[in-house]
């Protein structure tokens, strides 16, 4: 096995075992739970004009961010970092923030997050070993001189970070009671 091929499929390893650890923190969720704001102002998922659920806040750079909830982390680690990035790597490059749609309901949420990891997983499945190192081109704008190690790290990183803050916040709700 060469370095890149190891580097792949180390990568891909530590990605299915932490997207195991965020869907576990997922199972039983409600709707009451999934769109819950612990604190007013918290940026959320809402309808469009159409009817199709979108996350607040999208193009917006709050400082600082609002507190978000679960439907808002779910949506963006599923849709934003695992399904925008695959459409850039994998697929025509041509999704953009507004295309997005979320689950408006937490009983959609396992088939939408599935759906989204099993293109993202798939796609750094079938990295060559050449391409982990290539730069990823000017389509990346600030982000062009960076390599597919990069990004793989940035979306791992996303799904850690917001994968913890969606169980800090089922912890939460359960003592919902308790705050004050």
């Amino acid at each position: 096995m060469s370095l890149m091929a190891g580097v792949g499929q180390s990568l891909c390893t530590t990605f299915d075992y932490v997207w195991d650890r965020f869907t576990s923190r997922l199972q039983g969720l409600d709707d009451a739970e999934y769109l819950w704001q612990p604190v007013d102002g918290c940026w959320s998922i809402h309808r469009d004009a159409d009817g199709i659920w979108r996350l607040d806040g999208v193009g917006e750079d709050a400082d600082p961010a609002p507190i978000t909830t679960i439907a808002w982390r779910v949506g963006h680690v599923a849709a934003t970092a695992l399904g925008g990035f695959a459409n850039w790597m994998f697929g025509d490059g041509a999704l953009t923030a507004a295309d997005l749609s979320v689950p408006g309901e937490a009983s959609e949420v396992p088939g939408f997050c599935a759906e989204n990891y099993t293109v993202w997983r798939d796609g750094i499945g079938a990295i060559g070993e050449d391409r982990w190192w290539e730069p990823l081109g000017p389509k990346w704008g600030p982000y062009a001189d960076s390599n597919s190690v990069d990004l793989v790290l940035h979306v791992l990183d996303e799904v850690v970070h917001h994968g913890a803050e969606v169980g800090l916040l089922r912890d939460l709700y359960l003592r919902r009671d308790r705050l004050s």
